[in-house]
């Protein structure tokens, strides 16, 4: 092998070394002697070092992923030879190899093993056995890594297969089954029994492969007294307790009977509780890793108590449901354990089981007093344990904090699951709690004060407002009511620390009917929004926080406080109007300011003045970002810098952004107008557009400009039209693939809203959009570059969509206008989409377009050609389509398509009738050597049913076509 291009394979390479070798990589691979060269240089460890011989490893993974299935005899012989070489003598008597390229070498086992057992290779395993008679331990050791390598192939219910790819994996393990699962099985005992005392790496793997396979071999193989005993056996032994847990965890999790199953759970239970292994009390085993694995096990038991449960209630054996739950009371006690362990992972590990358990539940007819009992104990832990640590860093999250918050969302979905099942108790709790704690503010914990408001949260997401909560005659004793009322009379907002704090304001949003029951608190909790609780705090968390949430609190107060907006406004007025050039010591940042604006926006459009002061309110709100993007556009030719020039431009954005979100008001040009503010937005109009005259980073600056005519074909109506081709022309302006993705949802909401209006400015540039489209479509990409690949489907799809949105805002004639040679074009790349397209929702986009102009000029020849291109090839697309295997027709988005292909044949007959049918009688269905009779029922389908009935009649059309081709 090459020296010189290997260099690049270590890490103290240079960038061109390093480039070297992967174009040897790829040379190797695209050579068909390339995996035998790299096979000779690893078998015969011409190369010793490791990144060499892994980097061997990957070029014959290749071959076999690529080639190996397809390979003559010899070539297929001389690579089993290989792999089995590599548990010969003097192979495996050599340096011992780094466990990840044992684990490449196992994979490359695995992947022959797929392709050539039992076909090709049926004496795999038992050449695999032949081997580890010998007793090697390395031989031994690598064996293990195989069988662990075929388990993620065929078994590991992670991956997605294929059809083919299952059925291939059901064939192997069913001759597996058949021919050497009895032989495996004896020899992962013999290793067990073998190397237990003095290496204890090699029967913790043989553990592994015993809890890879249990799932799908015969129980009764390891469910026995010789294997059990050597498990509960290792439980004892620190080296190997943990193995053993994770192997009696597979274990009782294997698939089974129900009652089998209790059985076993039961008998592993008593067993573990006899040998002290399980206990009622925290142990004084400090090992947290062994605790984890203790904890899986006995939720894996209760998971399987809790199945068995389930399947017995389907079954309708209630009497014997009955016995699983029972099984899973007895074990509430070690649920409670674990549920509460000090450390969270010992906690996670059983919330699964306690899930389930209250699942089991909700099947119950009447809970019995200890099972109500029970379920408020659970509560009552997951309040406990969903408390924060005094050691939490609030301000920098690092791993501990973010383990901390996945670990909270999984005990958010016990508590939501208790709630379903017994609302009263949970509201009684938390009830209690809550007010409890707030009548002692000043004392209390923050950890305390929190978790109480935050379970009061979570209620409102599991049972949200319906008009219950705060309504009704009684709504003074609704525990809902209570609390609320409990926090806003408080002085919980006072409270320092920033969890609690922002917990007040998220309350105080999410529970907004609370103040129409009390509409005097809401001026004490805007105050607690405008002073330093919230958006004035020191903390840049809670500002950032309360600057969204204070847009959340207006909205649905708007009728109550229309009085006092113009005062809001002028408390915040300081804040919105400091614009600094980037986020670098910003009181707010630009993205948290886009909420304030929005909330400003709304305090204008809701104050109790006249239009003419609404105009000055808004004017005087957004001429600061106006005057600011005037002074700073000239400044974009000027700066040199290139970093201060993207800054600048990201700047710019971000004024435009402000503008645009005090629209978001306003759900129409009617309201825009009765607001008094539409003049204030066709003002600011021609300065924005100014932005797309600006030559350097048009991507950023376009950006903001497409955001702000979006905002104005709602509020501005025909104010727009005006300035709607100088604005288009700029947006196309060496456009690349990005902007024309960005730029195409922009030019079909002008066509949804102007509709025929638009006409003669889109006959101009229709083609000059449709050819920038087409240009960006056809430069070439890596096809290996997901991303690009992506992106390059993404810009075909706004394509159809740009000509779908024509045809269904009565603006076809923008296309009919063209010439004959530039109208074929569309019409071919529509058709070519619904051949080529991947994705069925843009096939059906396709196919809908082509239905509309049937529609349109099927009747007769208005636009010269397109009857005879309507017979020549959209029928045949109709049917070359539904034709391909890849066209699934059992897929949801697929059949929509085929009911856009059942519209079209239906549209073509009402427009040209017979003449329709006896093309497709004498020219087009006999080309298909469709038979008579399946000819004669698709004409009666055509003429008889419904477009509704005739898609379903064409799945099976097209279903009994595929298995005559």
């Amino acid at each position: 092998m090459n020296e010189s291009y290997l260099r690049g394979l270590y890490h103290d390479s240079s960038a061109s070394e390093r480039e070297l070798a992967m174009h040897y990589y790829h040379q190797l691979q695209s050579s068909s002697e390339g995996w035998g060269l790299c096979a000779a240089d690893f078998t015969q460890r011409l190369h010793i070092d490791e990144p060499v011989r892994f980097f061997c490893l990957q070029v014959i993974e290749h071959h076999v992923r690529e080639r190996h299935a397809t390979t003559n005899e010899e070539t297929s012989v001389k690579l089993r030879e290989l792999v089995m070489s590599w548990m010969q003598e003097p192979f495996i008597s050599g340096p011992v190899e780094k466990n990840f390229v044992k684990n490449k070498m196992a994979q490359l086992y695995a992947m022959v093993c797929v392709i050539d057992y039992p076909s090709r290779w049926g004496s795999f395993f038992s050449d695999l056995l032949t081997c580890v008679s010998s007793g090697n331990l390395a031989v031994i050791d690598l064996y293990l890594r195989v069988l662990l390598a075929i388990d993620t192939e065929v078994v590991d219910r992670d991956f997605i297969h294929t059809p083919e790819e299952n059925q291939r994996n059901t064939l192997i393990k069913d001759t597996m089954r058949e021919q050497c699962v009895s032989s495996l099985v004896e020899s992962w005992y013999q290793i067990m029994v073998t190397f237990e005392q003095y290496n204890h790496e090699v029967t913790c793997l043989v553990m592994k492969v015993v809890g890879a396979y249990v799932s799908w071999i015969d129980i009764n193989y390891i469910a026995n007294e010789r294997f059990s005993s050597l498990l509960l056996k290792y439980l004892q032994v620190e080296q190997l307790r943990e193995s053993s847990c994770d192997c009696l965890t597979e274990i009782v999790s294997k698939g089974m009977d129900p009652l089998n199953k209790i059985e076993l759970a039961e008998t592993l239970t008593h067993t573990l509780k006899e040998m002290g292994v399980l206990m009622t009390t925290p142990s004084n085993d400090d090992d947290a890793d062994f605790q984890s694995k203790l904890s899986k096990l006995v939720n894996g038991i209760g998971m399987s108590l809790v199945t068995s449960y389930n399947k017995l209630l389907k079954s309708n054996d209630k009497e014997r449901a009955l016995l699983a739950l029972q099984a899973m009371e007895n074990k509430s006690s070690y649920l409670v354990r674990y549920l509460n362990d000090e450390d969270d992972d010992v906690s996670l590990a059983v919330i699964p089981f306690s899930i389930g358990y209250v699942g089991v539940l909700k099947s119950v007819d009447i809970m019995s007093k200890l099972q109500s009992d029970f379920l408020k104990q659970l509560l009552l832990i997951s309040i406990n344990k969903m408390k924060y640590d005094e050691s939490y860093n609030f301000v920098t999250e690092g791993e501990d904090e973010v383990m901390f918050m996945e670990y909270r969302k999984e005990l958010k979905v016990l508590f939501d699951n208790i709630i379903q099942l017994h609302p009263d108790l949970v509201l009684e709790t938390i009830q209690q709690l809550l007010v409890s704690t707030l009548s002692q503010l000043d004392t209390e914990s923050f950890m305390n004060i929190e978790v109480s408001l935050r379970y009061f949260y979570m209620m409102g997401e599991v049972l949200p407002d319906k008009g219950s909560h705060f309504s009704g005659p009684a709504v003074s004793n609704s525990p809902w009511y209570i609390m609320m009322n409990s926090i806003i009379t408080s002085r919980l907002s006072y409270y320092s620390h920033i969890a609690v704090k922002i917990q007040y304001f998220e309350l105080v949003v999410r529970y907004d009917k609370y103040f129409s029951t009390q509409p005097d608190h809401i001026s004490p909790v805007l105050e607690s929004f405008l002073d330093e609780r919230g958006l004035r705090n020191d903390h840049p968390v809670v500002r950032s926080r309360v600057s969204y949430l204070f847009l959340r609190f207006l909205k649905p107060l708007k009728n109550q406080i229309g009085g006092v907006a113009e005062q809001i406004l002028k408390r915040i007025r300081d804040l919105l109007f400091v614009l600094p050039e980037n986020d670098e010591g910003a009181y707010i940042s630009s993205n948290d300011m886009l909420f304030m604006y929005e909330a400003a926006g709304i305090l204008v459009a809701i104050s109790n003045t006249s239009a003419e002061q609404r105009y000055l309110l808004m004017k005087q709100l957004i001429q600061p970002s106006l005057d600011k993007l005037a002074l700073h556009y000239p400044k974009m030719r000027e700066v040199e810098d290139a970093t201060k020039l993207e800054e600048l431009a990201n700047y710019l954005y971000h004024l435009m952004s402000y503008i645009s979100r005090t629209t978001k008001v306003f759900v129409n040009h009617q309201t825009t107008r009765q607001s008094g503010c539409l003049q204030c937005y066709a003002e600011a109009l021609p300065v924005i557009l100014n932005g797309l005259e600006v030559p350097v980073h048009k991507e950023t600056l376009h950006s903001g400009v497409r955001q702000y005519l979006h905002r104005m074909i709602i509020c501005l109506g025909d104010e727009l039209l005006n300035y709607v081709p100088m604005a288009i022309t700029l947006l196309l302006k060496d456009c690349q693939s990005q902007n024309i993705q960005e730029f195409i949802p922009l030019i079909n909401q002008l066509i949804a809203k102007y509709k025929h209006r638009m006409g003669p400015f889109l006959q101009e540039v229709f083609m000059p959009i449709i050819h920038t489209i087409l240009n960006c479509s056809t430069e070439p990409y890596d096809p290996r570059d997901e991303e690009a690949a992506r992106d390059r489907q993404n810009l075909q799809k706004c394509y159809y969509l740009f000509i779908s949105s024509l045809v269904n805002n009565d603006a076809v004639e923008v296309i009919s206008s063209q010439g004959s040679t530039q109208l074929h074009e569309v019409l071919d790349s529509i058709v070519q989409g619904t051949m080529d397209f991947p994705d069925p929702s843009g096939q059906k986009v396709c196919f809908g377009i082509l239905r509309k102009l049937v529609e349109f000029w099927g009747q007769s020849d208005t636009v010269t050609g397109f009857v005879d291109y309507m017979y020549k090839t959209i029928i045949p697309a109709c049917f070359i389509v539904p034709s391909k295997s890849s066209f699934d027709l059992n897929d949801g988005h697929t059949f929509q398509a085929l009911g856009e292909i059942a519209g079209i044949l239906k549209s073509m007959y009402q427009k040209r009738g017979d003449e329709f049918l006896q093309y497709l009688v004498t020219t087009y269905l006999p080309s298909i050597n469709l038979s008579q009779e399946l000819t004669q029922l698709f004409l009666q389908a055509i003429q008889q049913a419904d477009s509704k009935v005739l898609k379903s009649y064409l799945k099976v059309f097209f279903t009994q076509l595929r298995t005559m081709q």
